[in-house]
């Protein structure tokens, strides 16, 4: 109608937004299912899902515009800069009254949401000072550039949320823990000599999970075990990891795990008893 690709750029920017989100309501229901014997750790992960098709929607529609866009540069054309200021204004206000219910939301999600929707606010906001520049002085090359602003905006965001959903997929320790503070506090914790074999991920970005190791260095009685096992797990609860698997090994034991040998070589006073 305009013959605007900027206005197409935005467009296909809020049309990737209206699909995430949408995407995004029906695998948060899934992701609240019980875990059972399919899925042992629950759904949690399905709703990454809707992250990762929404990227991948977005970065094809906005290759697209890219290409058209070089296209423009190369032979700018005439566009209804007038209908475009219409349209941006519509823009401006629904995504403007989007963003204003999102910030009632009290939830992480929904504060995220806001903010993104806020910045869909100020990318219509440019293109409406586009419009009125190119209804104006009539400078055709501009509608290209936005565009291109606009899918370069995009690509980058889309990237980073990309980069985020692969490293809880290949399980990268989740931002905000220190393997070595972990360590350290379990270490206050009375009768434990060392703690290893430490792995610690995310289940879906936000539940992070922990398994170890802890050698304790004196013997030590059943009920005191438990209790040094409760107090391992409210250090462990303070410092946000809710989620955790311990071993306990007794200064007697050698700990069979080939990661663990190790631990056994830097500390040679800790060897197998033979009775």
């Amino acid at each position: 109608m305009t013959n605007s690709i900027a206005l197409i750029s935005d467009a296909v920017h809020d049309a990737g937004d209206s699909v995430s989100m949408a995407i995004a309501i029906y695998l948060e229901k899934k992701s609240k299912q019980k875990k059972d014997y399919k899925y042992t750790f629950g759904y949690y992960r399905f709703s990454l899902l809707g992250g990762l098709l929404t990227s991948i929607i977005l970065i094809i529609g906005s290759t697209i515009v890219i290409i058209e866009t070089f296209k423009r540069l190369m032979n700018p054309e005439t566009v209804d800069a007038e209908l475009m200021i219409y349209f941006a204004i519509v823009g401006v206000i629904i995504n403007g009254l989007a963003a204003l219910n999102a910030r009632k939301g009290k939830s992480a999600n929904e504060k995220a949401i806001s903010l993104h929707l806020l910045e869909d606010v100020f990318g219509w906001l440019i293109l409406l000072i586009g419009a009125i520049l190119m209804n104006s002085f009539d400078i055709k090359i501009l509608d290209a550039l936005l565009s291109l602003l606009f899918s370069l905006f995009i690509i980058y965001h889309v990237i980073r949320n990309l980069k985020s959903i692969l490293e809880v997929f290949l399980e990268k320790a989740p931002k905000g823990f220190s393997i070595e503070n972990i360590e350290e506090e379990l270490k206050k914790v009375e009768y434990v000599r060392n703690v290893h074999h430490i792995h610690l991920w995310s289940i879906e970005g936000n539940i992070p999970i922990v398994t170890l190791h802890v050698r304790l260095s004196h013997k030590v009685s059943t009920i005191q075990a438990a209790k040094i096992l409760r107090e391992l797990q409210d250090k462990l609860e303070l410092l946000g990891i809710s989620h955790s698997t311990i071993q306990i090994e007794f200064f007697e034991e050698q700990c069979e795990n080939p990661e663990c040998e190790i631990e056994n070589e830097e500390n040679p006073d800790i060897h197998h008893h033979h009775h």
